[in-house]
């Protein structure tokens, strides 16, 4: 491992590797990492698109929305494909190399094709069972991470501090 690329080494504390990315970043990369793409945008058909990721993905981007929770219906081994090849886009074809988190939808399971449905929360709440809960979450989670998923969406609650929120406005 180069010893000049301080932030590829996990020998580093963390910290350091923060600072030295940081610094190596443009303003263009940076403002990728706190965007994300919906899956839809880098395919065509049902297949990864590298003419739409090199548009989309050019300086790298933070996240990809819902690629098994995609509106196309992907079974889970074409999900897995699809996310290795956005992760190995964005870890060899773009200058920093820096992976992509895929985030889900899972407030009562893992929203995708052929995933296990789950309760709500407020009804596994009134079981008094946390346990289940627990092996309920451990389940989701292998699912989620068998495709390739490391960030599981769950609200379960919205504190409203602005009423300009448009979650707040009732009709």
């Amino acid at each position: 491992m180069s010893s000049h690329l301080i932030y590829r080494d996990p020998s580093n504390p963390i910290w350091a590797r923060v600072e030295d990315l940081l610094s190596r970043m443009s303003i263009e990369e940076k403002i990728a990492q706190l965007c994300s793409v919906p899956v839809e945008e880098l395919l065509e058909g049902r297949k990864f698109s590298l003419e739409k990721a090199k548009r989309w993905l050019r300086h790298g981007i933070g996240e990809i929305t819902r690629v098994a929770g995609s509106r196309i219906g992907l079974k889970p081994k074409e999900v897995a494909s699809i996310v290795n090849e956005i992760q190995r886009f964005l870890i060899k074809e773009t200058r920093l190399g820096i992976p992509a988190i895929v985030h889900e939808e899972c407030l009562s399971g893992f929203m995708a094709v052929s995933a296990t449905s789950f309760p709500v929360p407020i009804a596994l709440a009134s079981t008094w069972e946390p346990e289940h809960v627990e092996e309920m979450t451990k389940v989701i989670r292998r699912q989620m991470l068998a495709v390739g998923a490391r960030q599981g969406l769950a609200p379960v609650l919205d504190i409203a501090r602005d009423p300009r929120w448009g979650r707040n406005l009732r009709m």
